[in-house]
């Protein structure tokens, strides 16, 4: 293992550095946790509250040393700042018209009878191929 402690990574971060500060404890692929992550959110649901409670509990390099109720506290106060930063996206009118274009495709598909695949179980699998792709798509451009 590359590091003694588990702390979040400053450096390769998309939402708060849990994923990068992990791979890097545990000495592998970054690519690999998030995707770990992606699959335990499809597989059981557990992968968003399990980034969660890793975001509040794991300190920085720079909150390494200071008491747990302290490190808990800063990183409750910036998750809270990151949420409130990213809510006016939600508002964002590109980003509701997607999501109507995709929920009528939906729609549209499955009165044509064109979805009967996902039914099949097969749609689960193919969205997480696909964001494996996707993220080592992103990770390949960026290095």
């Amino acid at each position: 293992m590359s590091q003694t402690r588990l702390v979040r990574s400053d450096s390769d971060t998309m939402i708060a550095g849990v994923c990068g500060g992990l791979a890097a404890y545990l000495n592998v692929d970054p690519v690999l946790v998030r995707l770990a992550f992606v699959i335990l959110l499809f597989a059981s649901g557990i992968g968003i509250p399990l980034y969660i409670i890793l975001w509040v509990i794991t300190p920085r390099s720079d909150t390494v040393g200071q008491p747990g109720s302290e490190v808990i506290q800063k990183n409750i106060s910036e998750m809270g700042s990151k949420v409130s930063a990213n809510t006016g996206n939600i508002g964002n009118p590109n980003l509701i018209g997607i999501i109507l274009i995709l929920l009528g495709a939906y729609f549209l598909f499955n009165s044509l009878g064109w979805l009967h695949w996902m039914r099949s179980g097969l749609f689960g699998p193919i969205l997480i191929i696909a964001l494996g792709a996707y993220l080592l798509i992103q990770r390949s451009r960026a290095g």
